[in-house]
């Protein structure tokens, strides 16, 4: 099966805490992507550098 990952899924992988309700979403999505393919949309990368970015650096706008 292949499915689109949304960086804001994949963002809890690394950052659970930001949003507990999610975190067992992300975890399931995980599980499927052992077994599974994923695509990612063009801004995919962007979004992850920008959210890593403001955990790193609050201040960041």
């Amino acid at each position: 099966m292949t499915f689109v990952l949304d960086a804001s899924v994949a963002l809890l992988w690394l950052a659970p805490q930001t949003n507990l309700a999610g975190a067992e979403y992300a975890t399931e999505a995980l599980a499927v992507l052992k077994d599974s393919q994923a695509v990612v949309p063009s801004l995919f990368a962007l979004e992850i550098a920008n959210v890593v970015a403001k955990l790193v650096n609050p201040k960041v706008c």
